[in-house]
């Protein structure tokens, strides 16, 4: 077991969350029907975090909608898989009834807490929205409440792993991480986990029956596919990056405790994440233990449940569930989605994989793309075949991750 001391590469520290799914060490929920409305989903927890900036999501689906429960919300998605941002809208968050804080759009439907903004925990929490067509939503008031030191933690591989929804549902080996806490005596506390993994990704660029090639020929543009008709319609090449670049996976199943039957006991080796082994490289996983709202427990619980229940002939039919945000004019109407606010510890660990067999280096193009990758020959098409960027996605990113450490 590795011991929380000064020797261990361990780092623990509040960090800003927006949930998006947790570890397989329980039942994956998936729960999908359709619908024929449109719905509002509002989604963002305020966190004690200091050094990035939080966010509130709010969308809307078109009124051919499919319902499917994600990790912090029931979502729903318009049928054709698009949703669309509410836009101008104006969003603020209010602390203790009293400070009201004006959110930004950042981009379409994405609006931005202050610069500098990170919650307290004791303090209380309440999204307002006014959109742009006089409609105003408000959630309920959220309480943050404080969350446990992680005391100790183990990493083990597991040559067995889980199935991969990211990889055409194959099983794959995992390094499972088991942490250790003491739960406060005399108060209930919610806990959920979440975990994300960042991989060295060697890849950066792929064209289909075209070359890649850089705008302006500088090394800082982003670059793009030229079509080329001499190629054959299937060829297709790869481009390596120009830099460090760090793919981004993170967890997909539910893993939520309530400390009902356990109050004030230590809690020893809980499962709370497995990692994927998709390469031999080393990889900087980041574990988050979080407190929850008894509110925000409940809708995660009707979540899991809906999805392990469902399937059954007994079962009743999966229905959206409604959300802690509520139409001010008409509560009857169905929010999806929750606001919250949560206080966070964090593991950041460099897991070096020296334990892994089987696997090799610099496999991860291969094993996401289910084939090797192709690189333009050198001469054919052009003298010099340039290097891709490492784009800032969502699922990617060329800015090292905060302890990430080389060399390792």
């Amino acid at each position: 077991m590795h011991q929380m001391n000064k020797s261990i590469p361990l780092y623990l520290l509040t960090v800003c969350l927006i949930a998006f799914a947790l570890p397989s060490c329980v039942d994956t929920f998936k729960v999908s029907i359709d619908a024929t409305k449109k719905y509002l989903i509002v989604e963002g927890t305020i966190t004690d975090v200091s050094d990035q900036r939080q966010m509130v999501s709010i969308s809307e689906t078109d009124d051919q909608s499919r319902f499917a429960s994600t990790q912090f919300t029931s979502t729903i998605v318009s049928l054709d898989n698009k949703a669309t941002p509410l836009e101008n809208a104006k969003v603020n968050v209010v602390e203790n009834g009293e400070v009201s804080y004006a959110l930004t759009e950042s981009e379409p439907g994405i609006y931005l807490m202050p610069l500098g903004f990170f919650a307290q925990v004791g303090n209380t929490y309440q999204l307002k929205i006014n959109t742009s067509s006089g409609v105003s939503y408000e959630s309920s008031v959220e309480t943050m409440n404080p969350v446990a030191e992680i005391n100790n933690f183990q990493v083990k591989y597991n040559e067995v792993g889980i199935k991969t929804p990211r990889l055409y549902n194959i099983q794959i080996p995992t390094h499972d991480f088991y942490l250790d806490f003491d739960d406060p005596a005399n108060e209930q506390n919610f806990y959920a986990w979440t975990w994300t993994d960042y991989e060295i990704q060697k890849i950066c660029a792929t064209c289909k029956q075209g070359l890649f090639t850089l705008n302006d020929e500088t090394a800082t543009s982003d670059g793009t596919c030229i079509q080329n008709t001499n190629l054959n319609g299937n060829t297709v090449f790869d481009y390596t990056c120009n830099g460090f670049c760090w793919e981004i996976f993170e967890n997909t199943d539910l893993n939520i405790f309530s400390d009902n039957f356990t109050n004030g006991q230590s809690q020893k080796n809980k499962l709370v994440a497995q990692v994927p082994v998709f390469q031999k490289n080393s990889s900087l996983v980041a574990i988050q233990q979080k407190s929850l709202t008894p509110g925000a427990f409940r809708y995660l619980k009707l979540i899991r449940d809906q999805s392990v229940n469902n399937g059954s002939l007994a079962d009743t039919p999966p229905a959206p569930i409604k959300s802690n945000v509520v139409n001010v004019a008409s509560k009857d109407e169905l929010v999806l989605g929750y606001f919250t606010a949560s206080a966070v510890k964090e593991l950041r660990y460099m897991l070096s994989r020296s334990d892994v067999t089987n696997v090799l280096p610099d496999r991860l193009f291969s094993i996401l793309n289910n084939r090797d990758s192709v690189p333009e020959p050198d001469g054919v098409y052009r003298q010099l075949v340039p290097l891709a960027p490492c784009k800032l996605l969502q699922n990617r990113t060329p800015n090292a991750p905060r302890n990430w450490q080389f060399g390792q």
